[in-house]
């Protein structure tokens, strides 16, 4: 079988087609998508310590922090003690950090829309579902 005809190769080229895009969006926002990725879950999952984090963007801790520290650094987030456990801190989003979510959140659904586009609706669920499956395999 040629490269180009293995799954893992197409998976690979789409992955990073809908990558470049994104990316175009961000940079112009002075943001990578794995801060975009860190804001979102920070978001829709928080607060969250920092390990939460990094288990749920299947990051290794170090590169998280290293992420958490921009973020910080952009105003984006803020760090407070954990109530629950005074050992962590927790990650919530600034005011700053809402508004640009709230300002970009338009701009990827867009390139959402876009490749969900191409396909049928039924296409569009049915690869989703064959993606999870196969992310639940690997």
């Amino acid at each position: 079988m040629e490269l180009d005809d293995t799954l893992g190769f197409i998976l690979g080229r789409v992955s990073r087609k809908v990558h470049y895009r994104l990316d175009e969006i961000f940079k112009s926002h002075h943001m990578t998508i794995e801060q975009w990725v860190g804001l979102r879950i920070i978001h829709e999952e928080g607060p969250l310590c920092q390990k939460e984090l990094a288990d749920r963007m299947e990051k290794n801790q170090n590169t998280v922090k290293a992420l958490v520290d921009r973020l910080e650094d952009k105003g984006l987030i803020r760090r407070t003690v954990d109530p629950r456990d005074k050992r962590n801190l927790t990650l919530t989003l600034t005011d700053r950090g809402l508004a640009l979510l709230q300002s970009l959140y338009p701009l990827e659904a867009e390139v959402n829309q876009i490749i969900e586009g191409i396909l049928t609706p039924k296409q569009t669920e049915t690869l989703k579902s064959l993606l999870l499956k196969l992310e639940m395999k690997l």
